[in-house]
Protein backbone atom coordinates (compact mmCIF):
# COMPACT_ATOMS: atom_id res chain seq x y z
CA UNK A 1 0.00 0.00 0.00
CA UNK A 2 1.39 3.36 -0.97
CA UNK A 3 1.70 6.28 1.39
CA UNK A 4 0.00 9.62 1.88
CA UNK A 5 1.72 12.11 -0.37
CA UNK A 6 2.15 15.85 -0.84
CA UNK A 7 1.43 18.92 1.21
CA UNK A 8 -1.93 19.89 2.62
CA UNK A 9 -4.06 22.17 0.46
CA UNK A 10 -7.45 23.80 0.88
CA UNK A 11 -10.41 22.15 -0.82
CA UNK A 12 -14.06 23.15 -0.96
CA UNK A 13 -16.24 20.89 1.19
CA UNK A 14 -18.91 20.58 -1.49
CA UNK A 15 -16.34 19.06 -3.87
CA UNK A 16 -15.52 16.15 -1.56
CA UNK A 17 -16.83 12.70 -2.47
CA UNK A 18 -18.48 11.08 0.57
CA UNK A 19 -19.35 7.71 -0.95
CA UNK A 20 -17.56 5.87 1.90
CA UNK A 21 -19.46 7.68 4.64
CA UNK A 22 -21.60 4.57 5.28
CA UNK A 23 -18.50 2.82 6.62
CA UNK A 24 -17.63 5.57 9.12
CA UNK A 25 -20.87 7.39 9.96
CA UNK A 26 -20.07 9.66 12.94
CA UNK A 27 -22.51 10.07 15.81
CA UNK A 28 -24.04 13.44 16.67
CA UNK A 29 -22.03 13.53 19.91
CA UNK A 30 -18.74 12.94 18.07
CA UNK A 31 -19.58 15.65 15.54
CA UNK A 32 -20.43 18.12 18.31
CA UNK A 33 -17.12 17.45 20.04
CA UNK A 34 -15.25 17.92 16.79
CA UNK A 35 -17.10 21.17 16.13
CA UNK A 36 -16.06 22.44 19.55
CA UNK A 37 -12.44 21.52 18.77
CA UNK A 38 -12.52 23.21 15.35
CA UNK A 39 -14.00 26.33 16.86
CA UNK A 40 -11.47 26.49 19.68
CA UNK A 41 -8.27 25.37 17.94
CA UNK A 42 -8.95 25.25 14.22
CA UNK A 43 -8.24 22.27 11.97
CA UNK A 44 -5.24 20.45 13.41
CA UNK A 45 -4.95 17.62 10.86
CA UNK A 46 -5.97 17.51 7.19
CA UNK A 47 -8.65 15.21 5.87
CA UNK A 48 -7.40 12.48 3.55
CA UNK A 49 -8.74 11.86 0.03
CA UNK A 50 -7.75 9.65 -2.90
CA UNK A 51 -5.76 11.21 -5.73
CA UNK A 52 -7.75 11.00 -8.97
CA UNK A 53 -11.22 11.36 -7.46
CA UNK A 54 -11.54 13.24 -4.13
CA UNK A 55 -13.07 10.29 -2.24
CA UNK A 56 -12.78 10.94 1.48
CA UNK A 57 -10.87 8.20 3.31
CA UNK A 58 -10.46 9.87 6.70
CA UNK A 59 -12.05 12.98 8.23
CA UNK A 60 -15.81 12.48 8.14
CA UNK A 61 -16.31 14.04 11.59
CA UNK A 62 -14.30 17.08 10.57
CA UNK A 63 -16.35 17.52 7.41
CA UNK A 64 -19.72 17.35 9.19
CA UNK A 65 -18.50 19.58 12.00
CA UNK A 66 -17.13 22.12 9.50
CA UNK A 67 -20.49 22.20 7.72
CA UNK A 68 -22.28 22.78 11.02
CA UNK A 69 -19.94 25.72 11.68
CA UNK A 70 -20.56 27.18 8.22
CA UNK A 71 -17.02 26.57 6.95
CA UNK A 72 -16.54 26.37 3.15
CA UNK A 73 -13.23 24.50 2.88
CA UNK A 74 -10.84 22.24 4.78
CA UNK A 75 -7.16 21.38 4.64
CA UNK A 76 -6.75 18.21 2.60
CA UNK A 77 -4.01 15.81 1.56
CA UNK A 78 -3.97 12.95 -0.97
CA UNK A 79 -3.56 9.21 -0.54
CA UNK A 80 -2.08 7.25 -3.44
CA UNK A 81 -4.06 4.00 -3.39
CA UNK A 82 -6.66 2.21 -5.50
CA UNK A 83 -10.31 2.28 -4.28
CA UNK A 84 -10.13 -1.13 -2.59
CA UNK A 85 -6.92 -0.42 -0.72
CA UNK A 86 -8.23 3.01 0.22
CA UNK A 87 -11.00 1.28 2.17
CA UNK A 88 -8.45 -0.88 3.96
CA UNK A 89 -6.48 2.28 4.71
CA UNK A 90 -9.55 3.70 6.47
CA UNK A 91 -9.21 0.93 9.03
CA UNK A 92 -5.42 0.95 9.30
CA UNK A 93 -5.41 4.67 10.09
CA UNK A 94 -8.09 4.38 12.77
CA UNK A 95 -7.76 0.90 14.32
CA UNK A 96 -6.32 2.24 17.58
CA UNK A 97 -9.81 2.53 19.01
CA UNK A 98 -12.11 4.71 16.94
CA UNK A 99 -13.26 1.85 14.67
CA UNK A 100 -16.25 0.11 16.24
CA UNK A 101 -17.01 -3.58 15.78
CA UNK A 102 -20.00 -2.78 13.58
CA UNK A 103 -17.81 -0.58 11.37
CA UNK A 104 -15.27 -3.39 11.16
CA UNK A 105 -18.03 -5.75 10.07
CA UNK A 106 -19.27 -3.32 7.40
CA UNK A 107 -15.74 -2.89 6.05
CA UNK A 108 -15.08 -6.63 5.92
CA UNK A 109 -18.40 -7.21 4.13
CA UNK A 110 -17.55 -4.46 1.64
CA UNK A 111 -14.18 -6.06 0.83
CA UNK A 112 -15.42 -9.67 0.67
CA UNK A 113 -19.00 -9.44 -0.62
CA UNK A 114 -18.79 -6.30 -2.78
CA UNK A 115 -15.26 -6.55 -4.14
CA UNK A 116 -15.00 -10.34 -4.12
CA UNK A 117 -11.77 -10.44 -2.11
CA UNK A 118 -11.09 -13.71 -0.28
CA UNK A 119 -11.19 -13.67 3.51
CA UNK A 120 -7.49 -14.54 3.56
CA UNK A 121 -6.59 -11.57 1.36
CA UNK A 122 -8.89 -9.26 3.31
CA UNK A 123 -7.17 -10.33 6.53
CA UNK A 124 -3.78 -9.56 5.00
CA UNK A 125 -4.93 -6.12 3.81
CA UNK A 126 -6.30 -5.26 7.25
CA UNK A 127 -3.31 -6.84 9.02
CA UNK A 128 -5.58 -9.19 10.95
CA UNK A 129 -6.00 -12.94 11.30
CA UNK A 130 -8.45 -14.72 9.00
CA UNK A 131 -10.56 -15.77 12.01
CA UNK A 132 -11.02 -12.07 12.91
CA UNK A 133 -12.35 -11.40 9.41
CA UNK A 134 -14.58 -14.48 9.49
CA UNK A 135 -16.19 -13.57 12.83
CA UNK A 136 -17.07 -10.08 11.69
CA UNK A 137 -18.37 -11.27 8.36
CA UNK A 138 -20.66 -13.83 10.00
CA UNK A 139 -21.90 -11.18 12.44
CA UNK A 140 -22.71 -8.52 9.87
CA UNK A 141 -24.44 -11.01 7.55
CA UNK A 142 -26.80 -12.08 10.35
CA UNK A 143 -27.80 -8.59 11.48
CA UNK A 144 -30.96 -6.96 10.11
CA UNK A 145 -30.38 -3.64 8.25
CA UNK A 146 -32.27 -1.60 10.85
CA UNK A 147 -30.17 -3.11 13.66
CA UNK A 148 -27.00 -2.19 11.79
CA UNK A 149 -28.23 1.41 11.63
CA UNK A 150 -29.04 1.42 15.36
CA UNK A 151 -25.53 0.12 16.11
CA UNK A 152 -23.87 2.66 13.79
CA UNK A 153 -25.69 5.48 15.60
CA UNK A 154 -24.72 3.97 18.99
CA UNK A 155 -28.36 3.60 20.01
CA UNK A 156 -27.43 0.12 21.26
CA UNK A 157 -24.60 -0.56 23.73
CA UNK A 158 -21.09 -1.29 22.40
CA UNK A 159 -20.42 -5.01 22.24
CA UNK A 160 -24.05 -6.02 21.70
CA UNK A 161 -23.70 -6.63 17.94
CA UNK A 162 -22.40 -10.24 18.13
CA UNK A 163 -24.97 -11.02 20.82
CA UNK A 164 -27.88 -9.75 18.70
CA UNK A 165 -26.50 -11.67 15.71
CA UNK A 166 -27.38 -14.89 17.54
CA UNK A 167 -31.06 -14.09 16.98
CA UNK A 168 -33.02 -14.49 13.77
CA UNK A 169 -33.26 -11.11 11.96
CA UNK A 170 -37.06 -11.11 12.42
CA UNK A 171 -36.61 -11.03 16.22
CA UNK A 172 -33.83 -8.46 16.41
CA UNK A 173 -36.09 -5.42 16.04
CA UNK A 174 -38.12 -6.29 19.16
CA UNK A 175 -34.92 -6.65 21.16
CA UNK A 176 -33.61 -3.32 19.88
CA UNK A 177 -36.77 -1.60 21.13
CA UNK A 178 -36.51 -3.31 24.52
CA UNK A 179 -32.81 -2.47 24.86
CA UNK A 180 -33.32 1.19 24.05
CA UNK A 181 -36.49 1.57 26.12
CA UNK A 182 -34.99 0.02 29.25
CA UNK A 183 -31.39 1.24 28.65
CA UNK A 184 -29.87 -2.20 28.99
CA UNK A 185 -26.12 -2.78 29.09
CA UNK A 186 -24.33 -5.26 26.82
CA UNK A 187 -24.09 -7.68 29.76
CA UNK A 188 -27.83 -7.43 30.39
CA UNK A 189 -28.50 -7.92 26.68
CA UNK A 190 -26.49 -11.13 26.71
CA UNK A 191 -28.36 -12.50 29.74
CA UNK A 192 -31.71 -11.42 28.30
CA UNK A 193 -31.12 -13.18 24.98
CA UNK A 194 -30.00 -16.33 26.79
CA UNK A 195 -33.16 -16.18 28.90
CA UNK A 196 -35.35 -15.59 25.84
CA UNK A 197 -33.79 -18.48 23.92
CA UNK A 198 -34.41 -20.85 26.85
CA UNK A 199 -38.00 -19.66 27.46
CA UNK A 200 -40.38 -22.65 27.22
CA UNK A 201 -43.34 -20.97 25.51
CA UNK A 202 -44.34 -17.77 23.63
CA UNK A 203 -46.00 -16.23 26.70
CA UNK A 204 -42.74 -16.29 28.67
CA UNK A 205 -40.79 -14.97 25.67
CA UNK A 206 -43.30 -12.11 25.46
CA UNK A 207 -42.83 -11.29 29.15
CA UNK A 208 -39.03 -11.31 28.77
CA UNK A 209 -39.27 -8.65 26.03
CA UNK A 210 -42.01 -6.57 27.67
CA UNK A 211 -40.41 -6.51 31.14
CA UNK A 212 -36.71 -7.26 30.62
CA UNK A 213 -35.37 -5.73 33.83
CA UNK A 214 -37.93 -7.56 35.92
CA UNK A 215 -37.24 -10.83 34.08
CA UNK A 216 -33.52 -10.46 34.71
CA UNK A 217 -34.15 -9.62 38.35
CA UNK A 218 -36.29 -12.73 38.86
CA UNK A 219 -33.61 -14.94 37.33
CA UNK A 220 -30.88 -13.23 39.34
CA UNK A 221 -32.71 -13.79 42.60
CA UNK A 222 -33.42 -17.39 41.67
CA UNK A 223 -29.68 -17.94 41.26
CA UNK A 224 -28.76 -16.10 44.47
CA UNK A 225 -27.51 -18.29 47.35
CA UNK A 226 -29.68 -16.52 49.92
CA UNK A 227 -32.94 -18.32 50.83
CA UNK A 228 -34.38 -15.98 53.45
CA UNK A 229 -38.14 -15.63 53.78
CA UNK A 230 -37.93 -12.06 52.46
CA UNK A 231 -36.26 -13.16 49.22
CA UNK A 232 -38.71 -16.03 48.77
CA UNK A 233 -41.67 -13.69 49.17
CA UNK A 234 -40.19 -11.18 46.73
CA UNK A 235 -39.59 -13.84 44.12
CA UNK A 236 -43.14 -15.25 44.42
CA UNK A 237 -44.57 -11.74 44.25
CA UNK A 238 -42.73 -11.04 41.02
CA UNK A 239 -43.84 -14.31 39.48
CA UNK A 240 -47.43 -13.52 40.42
CA UNK A 241 -47.06 -10.12 38.78
CA UNK A 242 -45.89 -11.84 35.61
CA UNK A 243 -48.98 -14.09 35.63
CA UNK A 244 -51.27 -11.14 36.27
CA UNK A 245 -49.92 -9.23 33.26
CA UNK A 246 -50.00 -12.23 30.95
CA UNK A 247 -53.60 -13.12 31.81
CA UNK A 248 -55.00 -9.62 32.33
CA UNK A 249 -58.76 -9.61 31.88
CA UNK A 250 -59.16 -13.34 32.56
CA UNK A 251 -61.05 -13.46 35.85
CA UNK A 252 -60.46 -17.18 36.41
CA UNK A 253 -56.71 -16.42 36.63
CA UNK A 254 -56.68 -12.91 38.08
CA UNK A 255 -58.87 -13.72 41.11
CA UNK A 256 -56.71 -16.53 42.54
CA UNK A 257 -53.58 -14.49 41.81
CA UNK A 258 -54.99 -11.61 43.88
CA UNK A 259 -55.86 -14.03 46.68
CA UNK A 260 -52.30 -15.36 46.78
CA UNK A 261 -50.94 -11.79 46.71
CA UNK A 262 -53.11 -10.91 49.71
CA UNK A 263 -51.85 -13.98 51.54
CA UNK A 264 -48.25 -13.06 50.81
CA UNK A 265 -48.85 -9.54 52.11
CA UNK A 266 -50.25 -10.96 55.33
CA UNK A 267 -47.20 -13.24 55.72
CA UNK A 268 -44.87 -10.31 55.08
CA UNK A 269 -46.62 -8.16 57.69
CA UNK A 270 -46.52 -11.00 60.22
CA UNK A 271 -42.80 -11.48 59.66
CA UNK A 272 -42.24 -7.74 59.99
CA UNK A 273 -43.98 -7.71 63.38
CA UNK A 274 -41.99 -10.74 64.48
CA UNK A 275 -38.66 -9.29 63.35
CA UNK A 276 -38.93 -5.51 63.72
Amino acid sequence: MRQIQGHAFAMAIDQLDLRLLFLRTPTALAVNRMAASLKARGQLTPIIITEKVPVVVDGFKRIQAARDLGMDSLKTTCLSADPIRAKAMMYLMNRSGSFSMIQEGLLVRELVDTHGISQTDAAAMLERHKSWVNRRLLMIRRLAPEIIEDLKLELLPPGSAPILARLQPCNQGEFSIAIQTHRLSAKQVRHLIELWCKAPDPAVKHFVLQSPTEALQVVGEAKAPSSTAENIIRKIWQLLGMLERQYQGKEQIEQPVHQVQAGLMAIHQALSRKNP
